[in-house]
């Protein structure tokens, strides 16, 4: 008897044949094919679930279940329907469903043969005119794939029949901003990592709104597309979450760093792989380890990591924005921008300051496409729906002109040059002082130039994004006011 089933794979659910038979032996379940710890215990639900059913389990026959492709480690939530319902059409103990011959079985038993839906089955999509044999969840739902319904496992023989409906809860932006105003520093630093989802060090004293800025920051980003959005909620399932929206995730300092990327030695995803699709912020990041701070860097460039444990290789998606705060000064008020040092504000030496910045991964901060010198703040003037206003407008000419659905973060050194004033482009060789430090350049204006409406990226545009993408970065190395 062979059937159909789904595993997980990489945060995805993929086919798997389920192949049964039954051979002499004493009775019980035996699994082929690379089972997990939670595979091997389901053999008792099984068990249970057909007795309680008032089915008949094999006195002097043992089950053998292979399960292909072989060489890949199985771990699902649903193999154990599949499996019961196997054995009972192979004994011919229930009638197989009629209809459709290629379909998916998935399901979770209880002892007494109650059939559950896995939570991990609403956020795969299969193909549309997949057919899945299931158990009842808790709300009906609308599900993008046939199913049959059945509540017991004594049902097998006639399952509810439930056709695909393509209705998805859409992502809910929070209005969170709206209660808020902020300085022209502010909106326009917001305006800007909202419509281009750069990454962003904000370094400066306590209480000049580093923290206050990130939070919003996921709330003004532009609306996933459904498929994005499905997969920023599969990977959520995985940590026992629901979201709305994009998310925002906001790791303590003393997060280790196998917590952060993933590991383990089955693989499991890290905090990086939870703000999948969203914003990750990284609240005074000196105070992260060195270890941690070097571990981000693949992500910040890659948009995903591999981890590999005992001979174990997974790969996560990590795509997220990742905004970062920090103190220069062990007193948190030494900025190479404000001039505290001068005012006398800062009870440390220069040395002191400079030995506690060097605990910055200097690869990491490089990785970073913006970085900025916050200041006390002095006034309240932009409301926050100005703000949001300007993003979404700015947002929708960024798609009109590409069309594309990826941020300017994203975007590649050609495609923007494309966009460029006629000029412009002869004088960039001579502006910056590495590759990675002319592409964020670039990015950034575009950026600015979308907040303006311009389909060109001007001088003035290059001028600005060039004192968050580059000169900030050499002030920060050279330590000038």
């Amino acid at each position: 008897m062979k059937i159909y089933s789904l595993i997980q794979d990489k945060n995805e659910l993929v086919a798997v044949e389920v192949e049964l038979t039954l051979l002499p032996g004493l009775p019980g379940i035996q699994f082929l094919g690379l089972p997990d710890q939670h595979l091997k215990e389901s053999a008792f639900r099984i068990k249970s679930a057909i007795k309680q059913s008032g089915f008949q389990f094999p006195t002097s026959q043992q089950i053998l279940v292979n399960l292909r492709p072989n060489h890949k480690r199985k771990t699902s939530k649903g193999l154990e329907l599949a499996i019961a319902a196997a054995y009972l059409w192979e004994t011919e103990q229930a009638p197989r469903p009629v209809g459709s011959s290629d379909f998916y079985v998935y399901g979770e038993l209880t002892l007494g043969g109650e059939v559950i839906e896995p939570e991990d089955l609403r956020e795969n999509l299969l193909k549309e005119h997949a057919v899945v044999l299931t158990g009842k969840i808790g709300s009906e739902k609308p599900a993008p794939f046939r199913r049959r319904l059945i509540q017991k496992l004594s049902e097998l023989a006639t399952p509810e029949e439930k056709l695909a409906e393509l209705q998805f809860e859409k992502p809910q932006a929070p209005n969170e901003i709206l209660k808020y105003s902020f300085s022209k520093e502010q909106a326009r630093l917001l305006e800007i990592l909202a419509v281009g989802e750069h990454s962003l060090l904000l370094a400066g004293p306590a209480g000049s709104g580093k923290t206050t800025l990130t939070k919003f920051v996921s709330e003004l980003l532009r609306p996933p597309s459904l498929k994005n959005f499905r997969d920023m909620r599969r990977v959520h399932r995985h940590f026992g979450e629901e979201i709305l929206w994009r998310p925002m995730v906001r790791p303590h300092h003393t997060t280790p760093v196998m917590a952060m990327i993933g590991g383990g030695s089955v693989p499991f995803a890290g905090e990086i792989s939870r703000a999948h699709g969203g914003v990750l912020i990284l609240d005074e990041l000196l105070e992260y380890s060195p270890v941690v701070q070097e571990a981000l860097r693949e992500p910040f460039e890659e948009g995903k990591i591999k981890v590999v444990r005992a001979g174990r290789m997974a790969e996560y998606p990590a795509q997220a924005q990742i905004l970062a705060t920090t103190n220069l000064c062990p007193c948190g008020d030494f900025t190479p921008a404000t001039g505290f040092k001068k005012n006398g504000k800062c009870r440390y030496s220069l040395k002191r300051c400079q030995s506690y910045s060097q605990r910055l991964s200097g690869p990491l901060v490089d990785r970073f496409e913006m970085l900025e010198f916050t200041a006390p703040i002095r006034g309240f003037e932009i409301s926050g729906e100005a703000v949001r206003n300007r993003v979404r407008q700015a947002q929708e000419f960024n798609q009109s002109l590409f069309q594309d659905g990826i941020s300017n973060s994203r975007r590649e050194l050609l495609q923007i040059m494309t966009t460029l004033q006629p000029g412009i482009a002869a004088l960039l060789p001579d502006q910056f002082s590495s590759h990675r430090r002319k592409l964020a350049t670039l990015r950034v204006a575009r950026t600015l130039a979308d907040l303006e409406l311009s389909r060109q990226v001007k001088k003035e545009h290059l001028s600005q994004a060039l004192e968050w993408t580059q000169n900030n970065f050499a002030r920060l190395k050279r330590w000038e006011p």
